[in-house]
């Protein structure tokens, strides 16, 4: 496996684009999405492991990699929907201070 600073390929090149006009939920909801999925991934592998099915060790590290990487785009997506909270926080302030006379 291709990897950087220990850092493997795959997790370098992932990337969550997000829609600009997103709010908080909708990033929250996507964060909820991803983890999910890297739930449900950990379920399947343990499922495997426990009925002593074939796990292919040259397969494993990616899909453990893989399960990163849904942990690291739910991470990414609870950061956005916290600074847009923090965002709508400041601007409303902002904008209730400049309406003040």
């Amino acid at each position: 496996m291709d990897t950087v600073f220990g850092e493997p390929w795959i997790v370098r090149h992932a990337i969550y684009y997000t829609d600009p006009e997103a709010g908080p939920d909708a990033l929250l909801n996507d964060a909820t999405e991803w983890l999910q999925y890297a739930c449900s991934s950990v379920r399947l592998l343990a499922e495997l492991v426990r009925e002593g099915g074939e796990v292919d060790a040259d397969r494993l590290p990616v899909m453990l990699e893989g399960i990163g990487v849904f942990i690291d785009m739910g991470m990414r997506c609870a950061v956005q929907a916290h600074l847009r909270m923090q965002w709508e926080q400041v601007r409303g302030e902002v904008e209730s201070e400049a309406a003040e006379p």
